[in-house]
């Protein structure tokens, strides 16, 4: 006591964090149980069970209590996320004191950001034999009761880029892709559809014969021709099992550690499918060996269906290609032949069927696959959104191309404009193949390309731990709807080899998806 006023904790704070400390959470606790000796001080990394985050989802309530303790905090303008948009005004909190209720239970809660990490401080009495020193039972309750509402299944692929992000973005793309959609040789597609669905279904067989309940498969064949929409149709038929298995994809994992990260949380998470997108660039010179390890060493690696996706089989390490206990089968994705030609023709006439202004036989689909020959799926996916943006950049011009190119060849279909302006077209890819010319759209039916992942992945990636002089602000327009801190030591795990399905880590992945945001004026809950 000071006079008549209690002295704050902000006090030691400021006097901590002004001079020299090497444990600043040990002070802080000390303080606490030094300021209020009849209640248990419980600590909680902000980035494993976050209290606000929970209250922003609606669940709990959150008052911050600046009449008992000063804020420590930065404001800022936070700039809209598309053009156009609006933004608007944030905080990004160092220090506050928060009266929390749960469930009828109120706690006393500090949330402080100490060096690259945020730290909770939840107080509350004693109940039966507790002791101040001992557990709370009630903030336990409240600690389990985040952690079931954090883990909780949801729909979504877990993408591993560094880190792990789980994308509920990406599963709404996974989820439009269905087998009828994919033009492929029949036996293939059923081989395809089928060899999973075995898979996950034998692990009593697997177990009786002695057999690790594991798989590889390696699709490989010439860029744009249905490897990733064939991998999204299988990503989508195994969610879709009464069991539902989860994928993993990983879009880079260049150095060890990250191999190590990878592999730990496929073992965490089976049964799943882990996906290896052009495995040639993850299974490189420096991380052969270890990548080996991890596949043939003595973790074990039940329930785990590798799928290795290749342009470039022949560049593939020996020890992936020809070795069948890695990957046991091999799926060569050539380019279509002319009745898959034909076939992915009619795809896109039953898709324009409703489009009156197009006239579009199906006589057509057999002339476009003649003219087309040797083109990928890639290609051909080109050539009708060209054909198609020409037609509508030409819609309502009544001349006619008297003198066209087409002209001599008196060609009894030309009566159909569609036909024309996609002969055009595919005279103009024709000229980039023979050239060795790649049209920007060669990869329009890869859904994992660069751009479309960092679209579908933005405003989903953790929040990478920063100090205070870096820290990006977090919105706080009203204080039980603030956009919680999140994972900030997630990086640092995979610097020192940490694994990510290790208990200090295990909510991370998960909780950067639950986050409250800003829509038209309306704060607004959801996964990312």
């Amino acid at each position: 006591m000071q006079g008549s006023k209690p002295r704050k904790l902000f006090d030691d704070y400021h006097s901590f964090t002004a001079g020299k400390t090497t444990d600043l959470d040990t002070q802080i606790v000390t303080a606490l149980r030094a300021k209020h000796p009849e209640l248990i001080v419980t600590t909680v990394p902000g980035s494993n069970c976050n209290l606000l985050q929970f209250a922003a989802a609606g669940f709990a309530q959150a008052e911050l209590d600046n009449d008992a303790e000063p804020v420590l905090r930065w404001r800022g303008f936070i700039g809209p996320s598309h053009r156009g948009g609006q933004g608007f005004l944030a905080d990004s909190v160092f220090f506050a004191r928060y009266n929390y209720t749960w469930n009828t239970e109120n706690f006393i809660l500090y949330t402080v950001r100490v060096g690259y990490s945020s730290l909770q401080y939840i107080l509350k009495e004693t109940r039966e034999n507790e002791t101040p020193l001992s557990n709370s039972s009630v903030v336990s309750s409240l600690l389990v009761t985040i952690g079931a509402w954090l883990i909780k299944e949801e729909p979504a692929i877990y993408v591993y880029d560094g880190y792990w992000t789980r994308s509920t973005k990406l599963w709404q793309e996974v989820k439009k892709a269905k087998w009828e959609d994919v033009i492929l040789d029949p036996k293939m597609k059923k081989a395809l559809t089928e060899v999973a669905g075995k898979f996950f279904d034998s692990k009593d067989i697997y177990d009786e014969y002695g057999v690790p309940w594991k798989r590889g498969l390696i699709f490989h064949g010439p860029v744009g021709n249905g490897k990733t929409i064939s991998l999204k149709a299988l990503m989508h038929t195994l969610y879709d099992r009464k069991s539902p298995v989860v994928t993993l994809y990983v879009k880079a994992a260049p150095n060890s550690y990250h191999i190590r990260n990878v592999f730990a949380m496929a073992r965490s998470m089976t049964p799943c499918m882990l996906v290896l997108e052009d495995i040639e660039t993850i299974v490189t010179n420096s991380t052969r060996s270890y990548f080996f390890n991890e596949v043939d060493g003595i973790e074990n690696n039940d329930g785990i269906l590798m799928v290795a996706t290749t342009n470039y089989l022949e560049r593939l390490d020996p020890g992936l290609s020809k070795r069948p206990s890695r990957f046991d089968r091999k799926y060569l994705f050539p380019r279509p032949d002319k009745d898959e030609r034909s076939l992915y023709a009619q795809y896109w006439r039953n898709k324009l069927k409703n489009k009156k202004e197009i006239d579009f036989p199906s006589k057509l689909c057999d002339a476009i696959a003649d003219i087309t020959d040797d083109f990928s799926f890639a290609y051909m996916k080109e050539d009708f959104v060209a054909t198609l943006l020409e037609l509508a950049r030409n819609h309502g011009d009544e001349s006619d191309d008297e003198d066209g190119s087409d002209a001599e060849d008196d060609d009894p279909l030309d009566k159909y404009e569609f036909w024309k302006v996609f002969k055009a077209q595919t005279k103009i890819l024709r000229k980039e193949m023979d050239s060795g010319e790649e049209s920007a759209n060669t990869r329009a039916d890869e859904v994992f390309s660069a751009a479309e992942m960092t679209d579908m992945l933005d405003g989903m990636r953790l929040q990478r731990g920063t100090d205070k002089a870096a820290s990006p602000l977090a919105d706080d327009a009203h204080p039980a709807h603030r956009v919680p801190e999140e994972a900030p030591f997630l990086d640092q795990a995979a610097d020192n080899g940490a694994s990510i399905a290790s208990p200090m880590y295990s909510f991370a992945p998960l909780a950067g998806t639950k986050v409250a945001r800003m829509g038209d004026g309306v704060w607004e809950w959801g996964s990312g």
